[in-house]
């Protein structure tokens, strides 16, 4: 996700140099604005109207695709309610017989553990 600031940070003090068009990366309006000083600096003033847009559109297409994904999941035991829900015992103990052979878990807490299972 790009944020507005930075662009705008960006747009101010090197959009003349197309910074904030990589910065959204768009590299051919970047490699324009370099070389045209922000398109003789028309580009560079009609960006300080569209610029905050640009972000949302790049947002819009790209933050979900490459952005950090399942940020915001939260996991959560729900009780179900007569729904049939028996743990395998003996699939839970070697699960935390590996678990204790990796050092993972100490012989005390394997031990508490192995308890839950079994009660």
């Amino acid at each position: 996700m790009k944020s507005k600031s930075t662009a705008y940070i960006l747009w101010f003090f090197l959009g003349p140099f197309g910074a904030h068009k990589f910065y959204l990366n768009k590299v051919g309006m970047g490699i324009l604005y370099f070389f045209t000083f922000g398109i003789f600096g028309i580009g560079w003033i009609i960006d300080l109207f569209t610029l905050g847009n640009q972000v949302d559109i790049y947002n819009a297409l790209f933050g979900r695709v490459f952005g950090p994904n399942n940020i915001n999941n939260i996991v959560v035991n729900v009780p179900t309610n007569g729904v049939n829900t028996k743990i395998n015992v003996t699939d839970e103990l070697n699960k935390l017989a590996a678990l204790k052979e990796q050092g993972i878990l100490s012989e005390e807490e394997f031990n508490t553990q192995k308890q839950r299972v079994l009660a």
